[in-house]
């Protein structure tokens, strides 16, 4: 496989300006974060661009470098503050075009207990030749970061405590991250793109899914356990805000079918966008994933993302990067108040593989964090919000949702919060682009509210 391989530094929040090639062959000429931000402070400058003008500027962007060499694999870094240095693979298809919107694909691989951010070196794939091949013809940009155990940067496992205090895994925080960098220099359609993986990878997925959805149309997961080790902030509810293709198989000794099944049973319950389907007679990793890899690539060209659903449902136990999804933002919470009748704890029975036995006095989500939660409507200029344990929330505004010519309505558990007419503010609307480069869900003011 031809890789070129880049030194691309990028900060925690946008692009250093050099680019460094450590290959022999010539890189393509990327543009820094100095050109988005320069055009930013420009617009932000120009009185003449009022909040409606910015707002099209913004949905048009379409500023992103030629890519010269495409059809190959390359390696990127992403400089961040808390892993340092995180490596990537992205690979850039033949059929990329800089004017046009490209679909992307991050592509988690499994054995993350294994891996370390130096496999980025290897010739060796740190994922499936299969999965990754199939995502390449269908001509994907396929954005494909390496875990490392030892640095903590794990989509499988949130063991992070000191003494008696945890911390959250800011793993998915910090894929985001990478994809809103990589929106800079570019073109990906912001609503095909797409988390995937299997075994630790599908995990991972899923992660991304109920951690950090928003940038994301779909989620694809191969023999996922639905879970992440250790986690007291997992709250798997979480997921039915995107559509999910979820696949098992019955021999696989390592991730019992059985757990997985049940979960979904229950999710089920609930959620309207979750697909599900089971192979039998095949192991962990098998002959199945041949065999339903093109239907998963199915799955995603027929999904797109809505960030303007009138449905949200939201859960977590601290307010911070996971406490939102779209428009809704839980930013503060209560967890020691008492809970809403209708907001109880996911409990479901764990199956010892090893013994083939159920146990009915232990939960598989038994050592979470008390959580709060919000189930949000949304229709005609009115939120309807049901909160438990929420103290304050925040409705992000777009004018593709709100007639900002009429009053937007806010009702929070029955009664009236809010009613007031809402204008575009640019700075707010050109800071919050900085924070997603999303052209296509552009945020022009938010609502704050508290809850009595």
């Amino acid at each position: 496989m031809l890789r070129t391989t880049l030194n691309l530094l990028f900060s925690i929040f946008v692009l250093t300006a050099s680019v460094q090639a450590l290959a022999q062959s010539k890189p393509p000429e990327l543009s820094s974060a100095n050109d988005v931000e320069k055009i930013l402070s420009q617009i932000q400058a120009n009185k003449a661009i009022d909040a409606d003008s910015a707002f099209k500027i913004l949905s048009h962007w379409n500023k992103f470098p030629e890519i010269k060499k495409t059809g190959i694999d390359y390696n990127y870094f992403y400089e961040d503050a808390v892993y340092g240095r995180v490596p990537l693979h992205i690979y850039i298809p033949a059929t990329y075009k800089n004017s046009v919107k490209n679909p992307a694909v991050m592509m988690l691989h499994g054995a993350v207990g294994m891996s370390k951010f130096s496999d980025i070196d290897s010739l060796a794939n740190t994922e499936e030749d299969l999965l990754f091949d199939a995502l390449k013809a269908q001509n994907y940009i396929v954005i494909r970061p390496i875990g490392d155990k030892k640095k903590q940067f794990s989509w499988v496992t949130s063991k992070f405590t000191h003494g008696q205090e945890y911390y959250i895994n800011l793993t998915f925080k910090v894929l985001n991250d990478i994809l809103t960098a990589l929106k800079k220099v570019l073109n990906i359609d912001d609503n095909q793109v797409y988390t995937f993986g299997h075994s630790d990878g599908s995990d991972g997925a899923v992660g991304l899914g109920l951690y950090k959805p928003g940038a994301f149309a779909g989620v694809v997961g191969y023999n996922s356990m639905l879970t992440n080790l250790f986690a007291k902030d997992y709250y798997i509810r979480n997921i039915q805000n995107r559509p999910t293709y979820l696949v098992h198989s019955d021999l696989d000794d390592l991730r019992p079918m059985l757990m997985t099944h049940a979960i979904v049973d229950s999710l089920l319950k609930t959620d309207r966008q979750l697909l599900y389907k089971e192979y039998i007679g095949y192991e962990h990793f098998d002959k199945h994933l041949n065999k339903d890899v093109p239907y998963a690539c199915l799955f995603m060209s027929g999904t797109t993302r809505n960030p303007f659903s009138n449905n949200i449902y939201w859960e977590t136990y601290q307010s911070g990067p996971y406490a939102a999804c779209d428009w809704l933002s839980l930013s503060t919470i209560d967890t020691a108040a008492t809970p809403a009748a209708w907001h109880k704890p996911l409990n479901i029975p764990s199956y010892d593989k090893r013994t083939k036995e159920w146990h009915s006095d232990r939960s598989y989500y038994s050592y979470l964090f008390k959580s709060a939660a919000t189930k949000a409507l949304y229709s005609n200029n009115i939120f309807s919000l049901q909160t438990s344990g929420v103290k304050e929330i925040e409705l992000l505004i777009s004018p593709v949702m709100v007639n900002s010519e009429s009053p937007v309505i806010v009702n929070i558990n029955g009664k009236q919060a809010f009613s007031g007419k809402i204008k575009a503010d640019k700075t707010f609307m050109l800071d919050g682009f900085r924070k997603t480069m999303d052209r296509d869900a552009i945020w022009v003011n938010s609502i704050k509210v508290k809850v009595d």
